[in-house]
């Protein structure tokens, strides 16, 4: 499993408004709830249960929430980038405008973990980060996903 055969142009969301990390989330719960054929609460519910756990921001207004839930098939990538910095709990203290969201069945744990280490691989270049900061085309993130994982190998 590669994640970059798991960007889906249609699952990449830009410009999103949100005033604090439970509205981020419920956002995106609401955008890729559709896709799973579940529904929005459900993935919420998972998403904020795991944030509970700890903070998924991983620095330079990046985090990776993630869940696993019964009833997905198999992973799924949400790409959501924020107009401001949402508080989110990162170790720095510094806000989060773009989130990963990874969700993925419950009975996959080893690919849910692999599809975990990837992307924070391919977001430790602060250039890929910025750059994602500031394309505003969907296809145009997911090209440079897909470039970066495929310059990493993974």
């Amino acid at each position: 499993m590669k994640i970059q055969t798991l960007i889906n142009p249609a699952l990449i969301h830009l410009d999103l408004e949100a005033s604090d990390l439970v509205e981020a989330l419920t956002i995106v719960a609401e955008l890729t709830a559709p896709a799973l054929n579940l529904s929005a609460e459900v993935v919420t519910r998972g998403l904020l249960d795991r944030e509970a756990l700890g903070s998924t921001a991983i620095g330079g207004s990046f985090a990776i929430p993630h869940c696993k839930l019964p009833g997905v098939t198999g992973i799924v990538i949400t790409l959501a980038r924020f107009r401001n910095a949402i508080v989110f709990g990162s170790p720095e203290g510094e806000g989060v405008r773009f989130l990963f969201v990874v969700l993925s069945p419950p009975d996959q744990p080893a690919l849910h973990l692999q599809a975990l280490s990837q992307i924070a691989r391919t977001m430790k270049s602060e250039d890929i980060r910025s750059r994602l900061l500031d394309v505003d085309d969907p296809a145009e993130v997911a090209d440079i996903v897909r470039r970066s994982a495929n310059g990493e190998s993974l």
